[in-house]
């Protein structure tokens, strides 16, 4: 398993703009300053993965100024976490998009993937967990490696 924990406030992919002959994207900044972070960290493989692939992805922002103090323990428990804009999935698009070509060869090989989002006390950040998974490539492979008993069990993954 390889594990990130990358020290930047969390950003949403936002939408493309697109104009009577050309496209924007206004996130490519964003996935840049991402993908050059996680080049640099020591964590980070020699060669994109080409294999399946589970992800688990929390993303950490900063408390916002106008929650009241009497929900802190709660907000450190994850009981309360943010259900306000930008949305998960918007999140999750610009880390999948970034790390194309870094971590893994295309976002296509993430067969399962969970992420969340949290409040904290400390620095804003992201953190990253990928496991590769070993899918047989072909029949031979599994007469090699034995029964299907090796895999890991998917509530392993969840805790």
């Amino acid at each position: 398993m390889i594990s990130f924990s990358i020290n930047i406030v969390p950003q949403p992919k936002k939408r493309p703009k697109v104009y009577r002959w050309s496209t924007v994207n206004p996130s490519e900044a964003a996935e840049k300053e991402l993908a050059q972070m996680i080049k640099n960290h020591p964590n980070c493989p020699k060669e994109p993965i080409n294999n399946q692939l589970r992800v688990k992805v929390k993303f950490f922002r900063a408390i916002p100024k106008n929650i009241p103090k009497w929900k802190f323990p709660y907000i450190e428990k994850g009981i309360i976490r943010p259900s306000t804009s930008p949305d998960l999935d918007n999140y999750v698009k610009l880390i999948l998009d970034a790390l194309n070509k870094i971590v893994w060869e295309d976002d296509r090989l993430i067969v399962e993937m969970h992420s969340a989002k949290y409040y904290t006390f400390e620095s804003p950040r992201i953190e990253l967990h990928i496991e590769e998974l070993n899918a047989p490539e072909k029949k031979s492979d599994i007469m090699e490696n034995g029964n299907l008993e090796d895999q890991q069990h998917l509530d392993d993954f969840f805790t």
